[in-house]
């Protein structure tokens, strides 16, 4: 690594990844890279469903019928912790994050944390989005856009804000799995 030319800080953040994901440097480096290689494709790519597909090969745990938008960012370390039910949409430009660490400085207050992040059936999170590590979304709710959800919204709920608030409950829905 320290022929790269590579500062301090990215070393550190490196080798903390990679230790923390269990793999050897050059294991992780490629993973690494492979992951933002098809994140960068799918980022763009035209066709709805070749997105999900990109997305996929990354490690995201995705359903049936799902639509990512243009631009969504999906943990880049951690792709395997996050899924997705049928049916959800994810709108353009939503981040979500199942890690977070400090600063260098901060480490020893905020060391690195992952938890997983899951998306239920028929969600809908609108453009912009936010959604952080720990979170769970229930089946058939709503995030509003621009939102950041940093706790869990129930299901059947629309949640909008920042942070994100539940302000109405829908009527339970239908279950989609054993339609179309």
């Amino acid at each position: 690594m320290g022929d790269l030319m590579l500062s301090s800080r990215d070393k550190i953040a490196f080798n903390e990844a990679a230790q923390f994901n269990e793999n050897i440097n050059i294991i992780f480096a490629i993973k690494f890279f492979k992951n933002w290689i098809l994140e960068r494709l799918a980022s763009a790519f035209p066709i709805p469903s070749w997105r999900v597909k990109l997305h996929r090969m990354r490690g995201i745990n995705i359903g049936k019928n799902v639509y990512v938008g243009y631009d969504v960012i999906f943990d880049r370390i951690h792709p395997d912790c996050i899924s997705i039910g049928d049916y959800a949409e994810i709108g353009d430009r939503c981040i979500i994050s199942a890690h977070s660490r400090g600063t260098l400085p901060l480490r020893d207050k905020y060391p690195r944390t992952v938890k997983p992040v899951r998306i239920g059936q028929g969600v809908w999170i609108a453009p912009g989005c936010i959604i952080i590590q720990g979170v769970e979304i229930g089946n058939n709710s709503v995030i509003g856009t621009g939102s950041f959800v940093n706790r869990s919204i129930p299901a059947n709920s629309v949640a909008v804000g920042v942070p994100a608030r539940v302000i109405k409950k829908l009527d339970e829905m239908e279950d989609l799995t054993n339609s179309g």
